[in-house]
């Protein structure tokens, strides 16, 4: 889910493709909305002598429908619901689903979506729709930079989003495990809990300040997650077994607590006159329990826009630390434009530049330097 800049609180944009409130004493009526991205690119490469020739060109996609609807009960709860279905074959053939309530409280979620440090991030706009320096919707060499809170991505979690007060507004995560996500990693509703690995009893918070000055829009965030880290020492050892055809269960994973993964989040974003300015920047400490193994990551960009079309340039830089061995950095910069030629359809095209220190390509990430030359055409519904 990409979350536009300056929007609304994430309260609002949660339900942003709810259908009109139903009455108390109808059943939830669900609307249909998405949206979908399609691009034509051509690269221009620099990577390492060795490396196998790659197909230059390439036509993708990207895109969901989304199933949304709303009622409001006579004592003014509203209960909503959300299901996300990706438009390609994917891992998570449903993306984010979950149920929600919303009164004066503010907002209760529960089920598969992203974490309130996530979801209430601010950070530099994109000049374009589909491709992006900071969490982007295509990767076209493979690298994808993120100064965006996402340790738990879609898994199973409750989220509470406050009321705004005065411009500020506080969220709250909860993620018992951070492997598990109803319809990507099983039929989980029939199965006890999974054994302990990876990110378990996770959590994030945030905070965020939106308001207006004149004529001048601010939106500014700040983020944290952690969670326990459970690292597989010795893998299992499983042997055939006659009697049922299958493999049974020798010796069980030996596995030990690792470092506890902590993340952090900053950004901004600022707009006035036509021009959005904004940067963002993210710490993850301990990746995957492993003790002063870390990335950090920033972002920045600008854009102008009047009435149907937008120009714009965005930079960002991740460095990985690894606890031995040398950083390496990656970066990714995107100057592009687009232009609206009706409701919900935008015609786009630019140039991303990318470049790393990767010493070697792999199937699917280019090292050295790319410049990627796009065209491109976004429909909302």
């Amino acid at each position: 889910m990409k979350k536009a800049i300056l929007g609304t609180t994430a309260l609002v944009a949660a339900g942003a493709f709810a259908t009109s409130p139903a009455s108390a004493s109808d059943k939830i009526q669900l609307g249909v909305g998405g949206y979908m991205q399609s691009t034509y690119f051509y690269q221009d490469s620099d990577e390492p002598a060795g490396t196998a020739s790659r197909t230059s060109d390439r036509v993708t996609q990207e895109g969901e429908i989304h199933f949304t609807g709303e009622t409001t009960l006579d004592n003014g709860l509203k209960f909503g619901v959300n299901v996300q279905l990706e438009a390609y074959q994917a891992t998570d053939q449903i993306d984010e689903t979950y149920i929600y309530v919303e009164g004066s409280f503010g907002r209760v979620l529960l089920g598969s979506e992203n974490s309130a440090s996530y979801l209430m991030h601010y950070t530099s706009p994109s000049p374009v729709p589909m491709y992006s320096a900071d969490s982007n919707n295509i990767a076209p060499t493979g690298q994808a930079n993120t100064t965006y809170n996402n340790m738990f991505s879609d898994a199973d979690k409750i989220t509470y989003f406050s009321p705004r007060f005065a411009g500020f507004q506080f969220g709250a995560s909860y993620v018992p495990d951070g492997n598990a996500e109803t319809g990507s990693s099983g039929n989980t509703q029939f199965q006890a809990p999974a054994l302990e690995t990876g990110l378990d009893r996770g959590y994030s918070v945030a905070v965020n300040y939106v308001n207006k000055f004149g004529g001048v829009d601010v939106g500014v965030s700040a983020g944290y997650e952690q969670a326990d880290v459970t690292v597989t020492t010795t893998a299992p050892v499983y042997a055939f077994n006659p009697s049922t055809g299958g493999s049974t269960l020798v010796t069980p994973a030996v596995t030990a607590d690792g470092e506890d993964q902590e993340a952090y989040s900053f950004g901004t974003s600022v707009g006035v006159a036509g021009f959005t300015v904004g940067a963002g920047y993210s710490k993850i400490e301990n990746l995957s329990g492993v003790s002063g193994d870390d990335r950090k990551t920033w972002s920045a960009g600008l854009k102008y826009g009047q009435g149907p079309w937008a120009v714009g340039v965005q930079y960002s830089k991740s460095t990985d630390e690894p606890a031995a061995g040398a950083d390496i950095d990656a970066t990714t910069w995107i100057i592009g434009g687009q232009y609206v030629l009706g409701p919900g359809i935008t015609a786009f095209g630019g140039v991303e530049i990318d470049d790393n220190d990767l010493a070697a390509s792999t199937a699917t990430r280019m090292a050295g330097k790319t410049n990627t030359f796009f065209v491109g055409t976004a429909v909302s519904f």
